[in-house]
Parts: structure tokens; sequence; C-alpha cells
């Protein structure tokens, strides 16, 4: 639990901002470490008392202090946010006691004593690394391969905040997407939030990379002769030639009709892997015809 800076600073909750900083001035005489050679205690005193009249002497500060109460505060400020603009060592310099509260510190440099002050103020280091978050999203194939933008819904502490998501053309399924500060909030600390992508399938083409892949069964005579068939492609409609003697499972390749390369420039391929159509019923003209084929080796 959090010590109430009005009861550290020994004032009500209407004190002005005189008030405040004559009895900061008071006590922070009375406490400063170096009139208590290694006396914890008053080092630790005096570290609570310039908290509090660092954030009570600030108005905008005062007021969040106010609206939130001592815990959720120091949710949203850390040790640094509080000081930050603070008038805390010009007072310490009118007594003599010189310097920085931060630079000068009580023994060691700062590093040490900024350690020392955001232990006592509950600042937790460790809360820094929890400050990213992370979910998913599922979008459309057509989305995954064209990009585009979507809005989706946060939960936060204060509720759910509705965030935009550009997604960029050539997004594959698993990766993440990064927005940078739309993570957690600790003081003006920001971290940030990743999107898992889920793309959902499509009905014609299936994906590896940024390769495109779909089955196309041409007909016994287009496999021998050859010949040109229309299929579809993510650009429209392509009239493909098939090569004589094209054999069942054989891929022909359209080179960069696939998906737009995710960094960098260019596209995937796009594959049509062959099927011979095989008629489960023949009429008799074609018994015959495949008759003669046996006859000639077919």
């Amino acid at each position: 639990m959090k010590d109430d800076y009005y009861s550290v600073l020994e004032v009500d909750k209407n004190a002005s901002a005189g008030e405040i900083k004559v009895k900061y001035r008071k006590l922070a005489k009375k406490y400063h470490p170096d009139k208590h050679k290694g006396d914890k205690r008053a080092e630790e005193k005096f570290k609570t008392i310039s908290e509090a009249y660092a954030v009570l002497s600030d108005p905008a500060k005062r007021k969040k202090y106010d609206m939130f109460g001592s815990e959720k505060f120091h949710q949203q400020y850390s040790t640094d946010d509080i000081f930050r603009g603070s008038n805390v060592s010009d007072i310490l310099r009118e007594f003599g006691f010189g310097g920085d509260i931060f630079n000068k510190g009580f023994g060691g440099g700062q590093t040490r004593w900024q350690t020392q002050f955001r232990r006592t103020a509950g600042f937790d280091e460790a809360e820094y690394a929890d400050l990213d978050l992370s979910t998913e999203m599922a979008i459309s194939f057509d989305e995954s391969v064209k990009g585009g933008e979507r809005r989706i819904g946060l939960k936060t502490e204060s509720g759910t905040k509705q965030i935009s998501v550009k997604i960029p053309p050539g997004m594959q399924d698993g990766g993440r997407l990064r927005l940078a500060g739309k993570g957690r909030r600790y003081g003006r600390k920001k971290g940030d939030l990743y999107i898992s992508i889920r793309i959902a399938p499509h009905q014609h083409f299936r994906r590896e990379g940024d390769d495109l892949s779909f089955h196309l069964d041409i007909k016994i005579s287009t496999a021998l002769m050859g010949g040109s068939v229309d299929v579809d492609t993510l650009g429209g409609t392509r009239t493909v030639k098939i090569p004589p003697g094209t054999q069942s499972g054989q891929k022909i390749r359209i080179k960069g009709h696939g998906v737009k390369h995710l960094k960098g420039s260019g596209k995937g391929d796009l594959y049509i892997e062959i099927g011979i159509q095989i008629p489960k019923k023949i009429t008799e003209a074609q018994k015959k015809l495949a008759e003669l084929l046996e006859t000639e080796g077919l």
C-alpha cells in the first residue's frame, strides 16, 4: 500500500501550493541524509517526502493523483515521470545541500541512486518487460494478398479500445504485425502490440510462401496433342499453353503471378498442377477410339 502523499507532507487535501512548499522545505531540511549519515530510516523518509512534493507541487500530477489515488497513480507514472520538471533540486540547493538529487544521490552515482529510489517508490523494472501485448487476427485470403485495413477491439484496463491495423500485401499465415506503442503503458513508457495473423483458406488457390498453385484437369486429347486452356489467376483470366505429351502430375509455371513479396519487390509464381480427365462413362464412338489407341500402343 502506497503512503498517502498528503499525510507524508503533513498537510490536508485542500492545502495550497504555498503551504505544500513550506512544509516540504521544513521536512526536507529535517530529514536530508547529509544531516543523518548512515541513517537508513532518514534516507527513506527523505525519499518519500521528496516524491510526495514532486507530485503535489505539480498541478497536473496532483490532479491525476487526486483522481486515481495512490495505487493507480503509480501504475501510470514512473519515478522518472514524477520528478521530471520538479524543482526539488532547487530547494535543496537553497539549504546548501547542492546538486541534483539524482546526480548527487546518497553515495554512489546516478545509477545506484535511481535504482534505490525506484525500489522505494514501488517502481518495478520487471514491469517494463510486460508492457507488450499480443493477440490474433483472422483475415481473408484476398486481404493477405492485396493488403487492407482492419479495426480490432483491444481490451485494456479502462475498457475496449478500437485500433486501426494496416495489413501489408503479402502477409503469410502465422506472420506477425508489430504496432509500436500500442501495448501497455507504464508512466511514459509504452509497450508494443503484436498481432499474429491467421489466413482463411482459398477455395481455388493453395499458397506456399509467396507461390500459388491449383489443380487443373485437362482432356486426354489435350494432354496428347497439346492445346490451350483459360485459367484464373490473381490478375484475371489468362490463356495457358499445354505442351503435347503433358503428363498427369506435371506442373506448369506462370512466372510472377503469385503473391507480392512482403519485403522487397517482385512476386512469387503460380503453378498449375495437371491432372487428366478420365470419363466414367464413354460413348460407343469413344470406345472405338480407345480401342484404336490401344492397338497403336497408346
